[in-house]
């Protein structure tokens, strides 16, 4: 049995919550109404104008041209980057303005779009009420010019080419800031174009248009792109040629005055040539070794020895003949098998046997002589290099400062002219590549005519503006909740402030009948039956001899001056003995209440010049009261007096019940003073005018001096407005 009580009190805890959010609508619902009647006109002039929107859409392949075959895919890279920056090509002014001209929308826009009907009278005075308010408050915003647009543009007329250029920029502009691009696949790279338009056949052409002009815009943009690369490396190409001629023409003016020249118009003197003909004349010496060794082999061994050695070998004709010479020896030996030795087709293929090794000796021959040519040419070429080296050392000792010249010179005529050469290759390169380096873009989905709207029509949008105005009232109703914070319920007061609650006061409408002494004109109320139940807590906590109890409050018109007075008369009519003691000596109300006098009373009490003058009550033989007395200058200063305590004290004997009504805890501190002399506190709160934080002060308050507060009353409540259904069975 025990295991169903969580669940049974969060079933509880639930019916709580929902119970108090009806609460807070129902203390709202008249915000919540209003909200919904602002939002009426605006809704039904919404559904009123609301025209059907159709949306074409498309897709786009755009790939660059590096990318894996479209077939295969394989190894694609989806780079956000890179179609982020098309989509944003694709939404550009020049892709706008592109289509505007394609499709001559400057003067076939109204065939789209003919003229509308014209509002109904009621719409459009309300249009115009509200352009005449908006207009309003940008002159008082001091936004809105002096003359009307069509006087300004008077002054300064534009030319028809500059009229049109505008218009085709504004569609632009239009058509632009309406296309929806999105990536389509996320691992891909298909982008989704849309555009939506009242009309779906303007829509349709729309989408397909900006399909074509996105191409157009990226060719112009590459072409434009090469060209101005090309010609500015063309500029620089041409200011290096300048130099490159400058330097060379320099260098051969210094080459003429110091002679620096060789048979063959070589250059025989210049730093590093004694070098380049060491190296030469060191390779030519190698090569010629090899070369006397290799004839010297050869000139020992037979021509069959020879055939074995790897220049010989390497040789394509000799390898061509010794395959021959095989192919014919094998013939020769088929031939045996069949006719014989003696026959005449077998004497003339061994022959041409003989033939084809005569040939080969010559071919070897010839390979001999050859090796030989090569080996006295480099002995030659020897020479002549030693007597270079030697003409350039020479020269080198007695031209070294020249030489020096001539290098430094030398050098810039091969740096300009590197610079040059590669200014030249970069030319045709950048043309090569740049006609490698496109972007593809292949029409995957061409946006087809929309059949139905895609936005909601006036009866959808009537049904949304309704809920959402609801919505915006029940949304406004929580918010203003949740900054409110006064008491609206006994069981909030005492959820939220812990403070018991002894009881709860209907708000009183009847102004007929005072509600200061309801209990004993109309005893069969409601709200004289709350009294009862508040009399009825107070007898409980009360003990055997004489229960004084303090009524106060947070607020002025919290009520406590009438929850003291009723619940006096209450205690009466039960046969106790009470005396009415009216502390409030700022602005009393008791004497005037019960129709008495207040010449001498609490206040000429306490200051020494009379006796207790308590008076009685023709509402019970059982309650007296004691009025405030005059308005003294310092009431503080009595009620601190010890006075106050020994009469409380002098009367125990004489009543069951003193019930004190002081100034409410607002800027004096009357109510503390007082409440150091009795028995228990009772703090009166007024429905939805104290606050919590209030009531919690003042509890603070008497907790920090030791008074007990006995508990809360609240005050005021409204039954309909805060749902107290239950209480209705009493009498009216």
């Amino acid at each position: 049995m025990e295991s169903g009580k969580p669940g049974k009190d969060m079933m509880e805890e639930e019916t709580i919550n929902i119970k108090d959010y009806v609460q807070i609508l129902l203390r709202r619902k008249y915000t919540i109404l209003l909200i919904f009647i602002v939002c009426l006109p605006f809704i039904f002039l919404k559904a009123s104008s609301c025209v059907p929107i159709y949306r074409a859409s498309g897709k786009l392949l755009i790939q660059e041209n590096n990318a894996p075959p479209l077939l295969t895919g394989a190894g694609y890279k989806y780079d956000p980057g890179f179609l982020a920056t098309q989509m944003q090509l694709i939404k550009s002014a020049k892709v706008g303005e592109m289509v505007v001209r394609d499709l001559n929308l400057d003067e076939t826009y109204q065939k789209y779009f003919p003229t509308q009907k014209p509002d109904s009278s009621i719409i459009r005075d309300f249009k115009t009420w509200m352009g005449n308010l908006y207009t309003t408050a940008l002159k008082m915003a001091g936004l809105a010019g002096n003359q009307p647009i069509s006087q300004q543009s008077q002054k300064n007329p534009l030319s028809e080419a500059e009229i049109k250029d505008h218009k085709i920029k504004s569609m632009a502009s239009m058509i632009s800031s309406g296309l929806f691009v999105s990536v389509s696949s996320e691992e891909g790279n298909i982008v989704e174009v849309g555009f939506m338009s009242p009309n779906p056949v303007f829509a349709q052409k729309i989408v397909n248009n900006v399909a074509s002009a996105y191409k157009r815009a990226l060719l112009e943009m590459r072409t434009q792109s090469t060209s101005e690369t090309l010609e500015w490396m063309k500029q620089k190409a041409d200011l290096q040629r300048e130099k490159l001629e400058i330097s060379e023409k320099v260098l051969q003016e210094y080459k003429k005055k110091n002679d620096i020249y060789t048979v063959g118009n070589v250059e025989a003197l210049f730093p590093g040539k004694i070098s380049d003909l060491s190296k030469k004349l060191t390779y030519a010496q190698t090569e010629v070794k090899e070369l006397e060794s290799l004839y010297q082999e050869i000139s020992r061994i037979s021509t069959q020895e020879a055939l074995n050695l790897p220049v010989v070998l390497g040789n394509d004709v000799v390898r061509g003949l010794r395959q021959k010479i095989i192919d014919q020896e094998q013939a020769l030996e088929g031939l045996s098998k069949k006719i014989g030795f003696k026959h005449p087709q077998m004497i003339r293929a061994q022959k041409d046997l003989v033939a084809i090794k005569a040939t080969l000796e010559e071919e070897i021959q010839k390979v001999i002589q050859s090796v030989k040519n090569k080996y006295e040419l480099g002995k030659g070429q020897i020479s002549s290099l030693q007597q270079l080296l030697d003409q350039a050392k020479q020269g080198a000792a007695s031209m070294s400062d020249k030489l020096i010249q001539y290098e430094i010179l030398n050098r810039d005529v091969e740096v300009n002219r590197l610079l040059y050469d590669r200014l030249i290759s970069r030319i045709k390169e950048s043309d090569v590549s740049e006609n490698k380096r496109t972007i593809d873009v292949w029409v995957v989905e061409e946006a087809r005519r929309p059949l139905a709207p895609t936005n909601q029509g006036p009866k959808r949008t009537i049904l949304l503006g309704l809920i959402a105005s609801l919505m915006a009232g029940v949304g406004l109703a929580f918010f203003l909740e949740f900054l409110d914070d006064t008491v609206k319920t006994a069981e909030d007061a005492e959820a939220k402030l812990g403070i018991p609650v002894l009881g709860m006061i209907p708000f009183f409408k009847d102004k007929s009948h005072p509600i200061e002494k309801i209990v004993y004109h109309l005893p069969q109320t409601v709200i004289s039956e709350k009294y009862k139940i508040i009399r009825t807590a107070l007898l409980l906590s009360a003990s055997d001899t004489c229960h004084s109890i303090l009524i106060t409050s947070m607020v002025l018109t919290a009520g406590k001056t009438v929850t003291a007075t009723n619940l006096a008369i209450s205690l009466a009519q039960s046969q106790k003995r009470v005396l009415l003691v009216d502390a409030d000596m700022r602005r009393p109300k008791i004497h005037k209440i019960f129709g008495l006098e207040n010449k001498d009373g609490l206040s000429t009490y306490l200051a020494g010049t009379t006796d207790i003058a308590a008076q009685p009550a023709e509402e019970s033989n059982y309650l007296k009261i004691l009025p405030s007395g005059r308005i003294p200058e310092n009431p503080s200063e009595l009620l601190s007096s010890g006075r106050l305590k020994d009469m409380i004290e002098k009367l125990k004997s004489s009543y069951d019940f003193i019930i004190i009504d002081s100034p409410p805890m607002v800027d004096v501190t009357d109510a503390i003073l007082v409440s150091k002399t009795t028995n228990q506190t009772v703090l009166v709160v007024r429905s939805e005018v104290s606050t919590y934080e209030s009531v919690k002060q003042a509890e603070r308050t008497f907790k920090s001096i030791n008074v007990n507060v006995l508990g809360q009353i609240v005050n005021a409540v409204d039954e309909k407005k805060h749902s107290y259904y239950h209480y209705k069975y009493y009498g009216k």
